[in-house]
Order: C-alpha cells, then structure tokens, then sequence
C-alpha cells in the first residue's frame, strides 16, 4: 500500500486497468468518475476478472485537504506499479504513510 498526496489530474481510469493488465484484459471497474475521460476522480476499484481474489486494485480519498489517495491491492507489487502510474500521470508525491509521521 502507498499514498499519494496531492495529485493532479487523474488519467482515465482505464489507462490504469491497461497499464495493469493489458489493453484487452476483462476487467470490472467501479469508482466514482462522472464519465469515462473524468480527470477528477477519487474512487477507483479495478479487479481482473480472470483472478479476482489478487488481482485487484482500490484507490481511496485518506484526506480531500490535500487531497492524498491511498492504493491498495492483495498484491504488493500491482499496488507498487499503480501507485507508480498515478504519480507519473497525475503528479503530486508519494508516501508510504499518512498521516505523515
């Protein structure tokens, strides 16, 4: 799990799912994005249907003021490449805690 503090913009989210897992992989998403292209999403829940009890990936608002985005998966590494995909494509700075300590 890791954090991400102050993000811009948030890519599409199924760039993410592509990143993850391919472009033509089956994938469920829910979240809270107001249509497919919404750069201003806080909630985002991919899960690779062929594996979903590992292959999943949740984003959550920890704090709307700064805005910082906790990114969590059954799989440390998946959660390591999606924290990594978000901070190249949305900025901001990645924690591995928060509060800060």
């Amino acid at each position: 799990m890791g954090y991400l503090r102050n993000p811009g913009a948030r890519p599409e989210f199924g760039t993410l799912a592509a990143h993850l897992w391919g472009a033509d992989s089956d994938i469920d998403s829910d979240g809270n994005s107001a249509y497919p292209g919404d750069a201003g999403w806080t909630e985002l829940t991919l899960v690779l249907r062929a594996a979903p009890e590992r292959q999943r990936v949740d984003v959550d608002p920890v704090s709307h003021d700064p805005l910082v985005l906790a990114i969590r998966s059954p799989d440390a590494s998946l959660a390591t490449r999606a924290l990594a995909y978000l901070q190249e494509h949305a900025g901001g700075t990645i924690e591995r805690c928060w509060p800060l300590e």
